[in-house]
């Protein structure tokens, strides 16, 4: 049985564990803010909206890019793979009741979502998840991603349409281009002037905070997609209040909502659903309402939980303890782009310090005794009943001769697209069914993804690659590449020169070409050179250089806008920097390549009128290598007129 929370019985988790973010990370350019619930203060409060921009990511240092002397300390190297881990969180689509979210309207949240948004950034307590192997590994920044019941795709012709009708619909972008560089626009013009004391001196952490923050938002929200299930809900939460006059009655009809959603073929419908009970503390009395959770319990099962909550909005004046409220890390660049426009006071919400507790409280028995179970019985599944016989004799068998013999039951027509592909695949559509193997041995390798099994992942995605090769399933074959190598540099194999260039090297080429030239999908490509650059440049050495020339290919394909690219042109240099060199020469350094692509940054940043993020990187060029060379302060020398160009800057020496 599933035991109520109270306010006396639930946990207290600190605040670090809520956010999974370092209070102590103070911006060199003194916008500094918590992004955890804390204490209000009107200072701080009026700042939120401004300063929010420039936090929200794990914690890395901001000391700006790794100096030629210095190599990716271990603490990044977990920072990066756990904002990319964190990225491709389970999905838990929200189904609320009208009550509820007049609940949350009444504390000043526009719906349920919109209030539950944030407690799944990072969910408090480390979180223990087991392997197919019953090995157990403590996660300390494992999150969750509520969404919107809204968010799933109506497909009315993959449903009531006649098979002869069907036609594949265009394909949304991972990300909108066109908003990131507004986004990077917002950033780039509200940060504060660059403090110095000496303009020679060494640069704030302004170049890491900005793309760390770039890369989250280019993450943030993927677009529901048949060739990858990270966007498919994982469960379902149905919410009513305790003010709900018939509340069986209405979980049934939420219930039934989801469950006879149109949504289409390639997305199943076999999620865990949740049922939440919100008691309002203020209004209602609590012998009803815990009557009424033993009610849904008998009803429903154990997947149940209560949420104490008080209907009161919190406020400054209020006298019991209250904390500010940020919105979710992991919004996305729209959205960050309409709360940065809305007026700073209307961006700051406080929420009262029980209400927090209780929130914590079921976000952890939501995750720890039913999500994560869940996920684990679905991966053992699966994993024992499809993908261990494709990897035996016969399903080696089977494949081989299905790629000989190369037809279907379609494949009688005289289409050319009908021909060598399985019964599975529907060129029409582009996509498989939910119920094909196919379909099913990606739910697999996503969610051994989503739980840290990057061993699993990678064997099964490259088990996959396999049979959408010869499907000609294009864009599950580029998606399943792409996630292979990703898996394959998170799992901690030693990637000598010869792994890199015989198993990582083919898998982000054909990745990349199969997303831009066969599927028009360039902001996928543009995701996979991110990540696989990011993580490359983590692991230091020659895998660093990699990371550049993959960064470098992004820019040549220009599959970006043109703050971006200016921001990808940095981060050539920062992959350059971190190459440490050996003895006390440093031999094999890349310094001058690093100081190189600071210059040619700088250029761009020029060009595009953003001269104060040019004289980060002038500066930095300058102290790393150019200060030291007699000839690059003479006029026609392109460090010489660069600097000329930034001149025109104010800078503000009294911030220290």
């Amino acid at each position: 049985m599933t035991s109520i929370p109270t306010s006396s019985s639930e946990p207290s988790i600190p605040d670090s564990e809520y956010t999974g973010l370092d209070r102590s990370r103070i911006l060199a350019h003194s916008l500094s803010t918590t992004d955890t619930p804390s204490s209000p203060s009107p200072a701080r409060s009026v700042s939120l909206s401004l300063s929010s921009f420039l936090t929200g990511y794990p914690n890395v240092s901001l000391s700006g890019p790794a100096s030629p002397s210095n190599a990716v300390s271990p603490s990044h190297l977990s920072a990066i793979a756990s904002l990319i881990s964190q990225s491709f969180a389970p999905r838990v689509s929200i189904f609320a009741s009208n009550d509820a979210n007049e609940f949350a309207r009444e504390k000043g949240f526009a719906s349920v979502l919109d209030l539950f948004r944030p407690f799944g950034d990072v969910v408090p307590g480390p979180i223990v998840v087991r392997d197919t192997q019953g090995i157990s590994t403590t996660l300390e920044d494992f999150g969750i991603r509520f969404t919107s019941s809204a968010l799933f795709p109506s497909t009315p012709t993959s449903l009531q349409q006649s098979p002869t009708k069907l036609r594949k619909e265009p394909a949304a972008p991972c990300f909108d281009l066109k908003d990131l560089d507004t986004l990077l626009d917002i950033y780039l013009d509200k940060s504060q002037p660059y403090a110095v004391k000496d303009m020679n001196g060494p640069p704030t952490g302004l170049h890491d905070d900005l793309y760390y923050k770039f890369l989250q938002r280019l993450l943030a929200s993927p677009p529901v997609s048949p060739h990858e299930s990270f966007s498919h809900p994982v469960a379902g939460i149905i919410v009513i209040s305790s003010r709900n006059s018939q509340p069986i009655e209405t979980l049934s009809s939420l219930y039934r909502v989801g469950n006879d959603a149109p949504v289409p073929s390639y997305m199943s419908k076999d999620y865990l659903r949740y049922y939440v009970l919100i008691h309002d503390e203020d209004q209602s009395e609590l012998d009803r309402s815990v009557a009424l959770f033993e009610r849904m319990k008998r009803h429903f099962g154990s997947h149940c939980h209560m949420v104490r909550m008080r209907s009161i909005k919190a406020n400054l004046s209020s006298s019991d303890p209250i904390v500010e409220m940020p919105p979710s890390k992991w919004i996305s660049a729209a959205e960050e782009i309409a709360l940065l426009k809305l007026p700073l006071e209307t961006n700051v919400r406080y929420i009262f310090d029980s209400d927090v507790q209780s929130m914590r409280a079921f976000t952890h028995e939501l995750v720890v005794k039913s999500l994560i179970p869940f996920m684990e019985r679905c991966v053992a599944t699966w994993n024992s009943q499809i993908a261990a016989s494709r990897r035996g004799i016969t399903g080696r068998f089977f494949s081989a001769s299905r790629r000989l013999l190369g037809s279907n039951s379609r494949g009688s027509g005289s289409g050319p697209t009908n021909n060598a592909t399985s019964g599975n695949y529907d060129p029409n559509t582009g996509s498989y069914g939910f119920m094909t193997a196919e379909s099913q041995m990606r739910k697999l390798a996503d969610y051994a993804f989503m739980l840290r099994d990057w061993k699993l992942a990678h064997s099964t995605y490259d088990l996959l690659a396999k049979d959408f090769l010869n499907d000609k399933a294009w864009k599950y074959h580029a998606g399943s590449q792409e996630m292979a190598a990703a898996s394959l540099i998170l799992s901690g194999t030693p990637l000598s020169s010869k792994t890199r260039a015989d198993t990582l090297e083919p898998l982000l080429d054909s990745a990349t070409y199969s997303y831009i030239s066969r599927c028009s999908q360039p902001t996928y490509a543009l995701r996979t050179i991110l990540i696989s650059s990011e993580l490359l440049r983590s692991r230091g050495g020659g895998a660093a250089d990699d990371a550049a020339r993959w960064l470098m290919k992004a820019i040549s394909e220009k599959l970006m806008g043109s703050l971006a690219h200016a921001l990808i042109i940095e981060r050539v240099s920062a992959c350059y920097s971190i190459r440490k060199g050996v003895g006390s020469q440093g031999w094999g350094n890349r310094r001058r390549k690093a100081a190189f692509w600071q210059l040619v940054a700088a250029k761009e940043w020029v060009s595009l009128d953003k001269k104060q993020h040019a004289r980060l990187c002038l500066d930095e060029a300058g102290e790393n290598v150019y200060d030291s060379l007699d000839w690059t302060d003479e006029p026609g020398q392109v460090l010489f007129e660069l600097r000329q160009s930034t001149e025109s800057m104010v800078y503000d020496s009294s911030i220290s």
